[in-house]
């Protein structure tokens, strides 16, 4: 019994301070007085609204006179206040949206006659009780706006939002990987959420997996970027599609656009041509059919909203055809200019939520979503021919979710939330199935090997890995919200479970590395399949909001557990590992313990609800699912699975070869053309990198940021708002690998001569901080992955403004504007200085630097303050119904670089190493010309304008637009090459104008 009785009293400390992971929705709040100032407890006050399913919502007035509805679905109250003995007061056409917390105040005479008030419909455009900053797009607006209709291209419209691809007009394929970031944030911060509900796949870090919401079943979506509540740990920009319910009248929502290339303009300059684009990137067609469609099974009982999209869309890529492809005994990647290379899509998307209100205070909803994808082929650039490419392809996306809320009494809320996705999908080879290629080549396929030339940065002939992956998961929440007067507290938790299956494969295990066409370097494989467990990714926290007068204080605690394991797996033979037979027994991986916290104030200065000041700090962690350490201390991932070797060709005819090597692939030492394979572990047990227990476990150890925000937010006049903050985000707990098989006197520190070359800044200069490591260490890796504070001092900040205007004025304009500029600088002399082996730098993707030497006084790096403009509005001429909208972005160009391959006849010319390279004749090493971060390419200028004519007939309306997307037909270089050999040398640019046809019916 006492036993028992310990039991219980732990079961309700834990439930008294379990996290809340409270909907991201809206609530009202106020004081009810008299006509005297006084304040008055008892009043009944009504919320309701057609959007409820349960039509009012009720709470009654505390002794303070203050009252807090929360969890209100997006639309238009009525907000009721009633006292007997005094006049009933109605405030009429409210306007909710987002999660802010909207003041309505009464004041109530003594009387009998009811009185009602009319207010204009539309929320406060000062928030003065929260210290996040979200910018909240109702479908309506949604619709109106010229956009590709995506999540992250809805995001990156926000000020002071960076990233979201390079999208023009839906030219992309619809994909997932793409992340939005905000103040120094990471990609792995983003999160996608659906009404609160975290649907991130197990590995997509902060990109969404294949299940991507679709904006016809949103009633509007939130875009969330400072001071973020406590319902997640991390702190990025967070992105809510805020579901619709369906109504007690039937409606639909039918959108269509449409374009080819017929309707784009050009913008292939004679100065892109110049600078060596051989072909820009451009669309083929694009068809998006959104059509949804809502009502009632049963009024006021149950409710239904279905939506489906169909998508396609077909790109010229910058890159043509290989005349030499699916040819086994051509070697060479020659353009055949006629025919550029064509990047497929075609996507699939259902959906349907009920809604049921099973009791006058339970409500049950679900949501079940089915997607097919087949991106085929979907990765041809610059960079990969497209006999390199792949299919991406997810022939399986499932998601249900379910859902119960209740509002048990006035002041307690409960919601409970279960949500299972199954996503089946890899970046494959490419198939005749799916069109990509024909049956003859697909059987071709194994015989290509792949090669990458260092010139250009080019893959031709094939890919060198794929994939096939599994990724089931299971997440739950459930919260419970006590709201009175002058609090908001709420409690809750959190969980997601499931695991990743990934079977990483390749057609052939060899992949070749040319320089201007000759041969220096072979790269072997032997991948393995693998698969990780989430055992526990859970969040408890508390927080509450708590309004003093004029002050509003909001407090939140957050503790996080996230733990990994790995079942027993077996890694059996391959090609170049014949005796490989290794079995891993089941083990722990990850088991971080985190403490995170939200503070902030908002007082309202002057008591109107027309200026705010805020200030807020708070600590998140680094967004993590089974990505980067979720997974790598995999011990099949751990293992040498890919060794390189230098290769010198020279037993061949002509001047490259015979493109044969003429030496024993399976030895790890040189023979014959080879040199020995780096790393000498490929293939066996012995694993290639250790973890460091303080890396992967204990308290506090996963990596985390503070961000301090400041702000003041002025309503100039009615309807139009402004807001001046200042941001910094201080990083910690950064991850470094030290390869205890080497030691700072195994590496000789050189320096060497830049080349002499107008195109860069430091022509003729000599680069030095370079090192290599001593011949007889070659190849030698005992990594070990552990915390940069044991080796010295290494940080990453950022600091930066914003000034933005919100507008929502009475003539049915929306605008909103917004200048943001910030900085990074990050430092890790102390740790590079005892860890040599680190200036060694693997590829970063997109238009980021090449593998190779970083020079030692690179270690600090500060970019200059990168400023950005952004704008987007929507407004309806009256009397002729013509509707315009536009959006405009004026974003930094990026960061341009130069890798260039000093070979041995170079260095023994150029530098002082004194000695050849290490690895044999044969050997190179690509080297950072520049300091990153320092030169960019011009700014890209985005206007996108949208003409529609509105066309009403009885309850339908029906707008019929012409769509420009990049009107201003910028030519803006998006990529360019980092290769020395082709240093700036465009990749990719900004799609030339394109029109667009596009129609929305609704009724």
């Amino acid at each position: 019994m006492r036993i028992l009785g310990k039991l219980s009293t732990v079961v309700g400390a834990l439930l008294l301070l379990l996290p809340s992971m409270a909907l991201a929705q809206a609530s009202i709040g106020g004081t009810v007085r008299d006509t005297s100032g006084a304040v008055l407890p008892g009043v009944t006050v009504e919320a309701a609204s057609p959007v409820l399913i349960e039509k009012v919502r009720t709470t009654v007035t505390e002794g303070n006179g203050r009252y807090q509805i929360v969890d209100l679905r997006p639309g238009a109250y009525t907000i009721s206040f009633t006292l007997p003995g005094f006049n009933t007061v109605k405030r009429e056409g409210v306007l909710l949206s987002g999660s802010a917390a909207t003041s309505v105040d009464a004041e109530l005479r003594v009387g009998a006659l009811e009185e009602t008030i009319t207010v204009t419909g539309e929320a406060p455009i000062v928030d003065t009780t929260s210290t996040m900053k979200q910018q909240v797009l109702t479908s309506e607006t949604v619709n109106a706006l010229p956009s590709a209709r995506n999540y992250f291209g809805l995001a990156r419209m926000i000020p002071g939002t960076t990233g979201g691809g390079n999208d023009v007009g839906g030219s992309l394929i619809q994909d997932v990987g793409q992340s939005v970031t905000v103040h120094g944030s990471k990609n792995t911060d983003q999160r996608v959420t659906v009404n609160g509900v975290n649907t991130m796949t197990l590995q997509a870090g902060g990109n969404i997996g294949g299940q991507t919401p679709d904006v016809g079943s949103a009633a509007e979506v939130t875009v969330d970027t400072t001071s973020l509540s406590a319902d997640l740990p991390t702190g990025g920009v967070r992105i809510n599609f805020v579901p619709r319910d369906g109504g007690n009248r039937f409606s639909n929502s039918t959108f269509f656009t449409f374009t080819n290339e017929s309707l784009q303009g050009d913008n292939f300059s004679d100065a892109l041509k110049t600078a060596g684009l051989g072909t820009p990137n451009k669309i083929v067609n694009n068809i998006d059919l959104n059509e949804s469609v809502g009502g009632p099974f049963k009024r006021d009982r149950v409710w239904f909203w279905f939506s489906t999209r169909i998508n396609t869309v077909e790109n010229e890529a910058p890159v043509f055809f290989n005349a030499n492809a699916f040819k086994p005994t051509e070697w060479l990647y020659v353009a055949d200019r006629a025919q550029p290379g064509l990047n497929k899509g075609d996507q699939f998307n259902n959906s349907i939520r009920v809604t049921w209100q099973a009791t006058p205070r339970v409500k049950i909803a679900g949501t079940y979503k089915a997607d097919t994808w087949c991106n085929c082929p979907n990765n041809i650039t610059a960079t990969i021919a497209p006999e390199a490419a792949r299919d991406r392809r997810f022939p399986r996306l499932r998601q249900e979710h379910a859902e119960i809320t209740s509002p048990v009494t006035n002041h307690l809320l409960f919601e409970a939330v279960g949500l299972h996705l199954f996503e089946r999908w890899g970046n494959m080879h490419l198939r005749a199935s799916t069109g990509s290629i024909t049956e003859e080549q697909q059987a071709i396929m194994p015989q290509m090997i792949s090669v990458v030339e260092q010139s250009t940065g080019l893959r031709y002939r094939s890919l060198n890995v794929y994939n096939n992956t599994l990724v089931p998961s299971f997440t739950y929440r459930a919260a419970v919200s006590y709201v009175t007067g002058t609090h908001a507290l709420k409690v809750g938790f959190n969980n997601m479970s499931g695991f990743l299956d990934e079977n990483n494969y390749t057609l052939n295990p060899l992949e070749y590395r040319f320089n201007n066409g000759v041969p220096n370097l072979i790269s072997e494989r032997a991948l393995v399949r693998s698969k990780t467990n989430l055992d526990r990714d859970m969040g408890l926290f508390v927080q509450d909001r708590i309004s003093i007068n004029k002050l509003t204080i909001n407090l939140a605690g957050r503790f996080d557990n996230f733990k990994t394991s790995f079942p027993e797996q077996v890694v059996g033979p391959s090609a170049l590992a014949p005796n490989r037979n290794i079995t891993f027994p089941a083990a722990d991986n990850i088991n971080w313990k985190d403490f995170t916290y939200r503070s902030g104030l908002a007082y309202d200065i002057f008591g109107t609800g027309k200026t705010a000041f805020k200030v807020a700090f708070n600590k998140y962690l680094l967004g993590q699912t089974l990505n980067g350490l979720g997974r790598d201390p995999n011990p099949t991932l751990a293992m040498s699975t890919l060794a390189t070797r230098t290769w010198d060709d020279r037993n061949g005819l002509g001047i490259n070869g015979d493109y044969i090597p003429q030496c024993n692939l399976v030895s790890l030492q040189a023979n014959g053309e080879c040199g020995p394979m780096s790393p000498q572990l490929f293939g066996t047990a012995i694993q290639g990198d250790k973890f460091d227990p303080d890396l992967i476990g204990g308290w506090n150890h996963r990596q985390t940021n503070w961000e301090l925000t400041t702000s003041v937010q002025h309503e100039l006049v009615r309807g139009v708002a402004i807001d001046i903050g200042y941001f910094r985000r201080v990083w910690a707990n950064f991850r470094v690998t030290d390869n205890l098989a080497l030691a700072p006197e195994d590496f000789t520190r050189f320096s060497m001569v830049v080349p002499t070359d107008s195109r860069l800044s430091n022509s003729g200069e000599t680069v030095s901080g370079l090192y290599n490591v001593v011949p007889t260490k070659f190849g030698q890796v005992n990594n070990l992955n552990t915390l940069s504070d044991k080796y010295g001092k290494q940080i990453e900040h950022w600091n930066g403004f914003d000034v933005s205007v919100n507008a929502r004025l009475r003539n049915g304009l929306t605008l909103q504007a917004g200048v943001s500029s910030g900085k990074t600088v990050e430092d890790n002399c102390e740790v590079v200085a005892k860890l040599p082996e680190m200036n060694t730098i693997a590829a970063i993707g997109g238009n980021s630097l090449p593998a190779g030497i970083r020079p030692e006084q690179f270690c600090h790096r500060e970019e200059p303050m990168l400023t950005q403009f952004k704008t987007y509005g929507v407004y309806i001429i009256p009397k002729i119904d013509v509707q315009i909208s536009g959006t405009f972005r004026s974003i930094p160009g990026t960061a341009i670089n130069a890798g260039f391959t000093a070979t041995q006849a170079y260095i023994a010319a150029n530098s002082t190493l004194g000695r050849p390279l290490s690895g044999g004749a044969a050997a190179n090493q690509i080297v950072h010309l520049l300091p990153v971060n320092q030169q960019f390419v011009d700014r890209r200028q985005e206007l996108d304008m949208r003409f529609g004519k509105v066309v009403r007939f009885g309850n339908t309306r029906s707008v019929i637009s012409l769509d420009l997307f990049n009107l201003l037909n910028d030519d803006a270089v998006i990529t360019n090459n980092q290769a020395y050999a082709s240093y700036l040398r465009p990749t990719e640019i900004l799609n030339a104008r394109v029109a667009k046809i596009s129609m929305q019916f609704t009724f």
